[in-house]
């Protein structure tokens, strides 16, 4: 099971922002993030990567903390650009 969710609030609450504050960040409504913490929907790399960026942290961080297998990264990736 993909745990990023779980990671992702970790990271939040760490650094005390709020869901909206993330989400203005990132370029997504907070609905959308709301779902990415529960694990309700997936997401591309490329937002993964600015989930990153704000933490200033590597991608690789955050994979390895979320449990990713190889083969949930390589579907990841061939979802390219698709954001909720």
């Amino acid at each position: 099971m993909l745990d990023i969710g779980i990671t992702l609030r970790r990271y939040r609450d760490k650094y005390n922002y709020t869901q909206q504050y993330v989400a203005d960040v990132i370029g997504i409504s907070r609905v959308a993030y709301r779902k990415w913490e529960n694990n309700e929907v997936d997401f591309a790399i490329s937002q993964l990567e600015k989930i990153a960026e704000l933490y200033n942290i590597p991608i690789h961080e955050i994979i390895v903390q979320s449990n990713f297998t190889k083969d949930k990264i390589i579907s990841l990736q061939q979802k390219g650009h698709q954001y909720y």
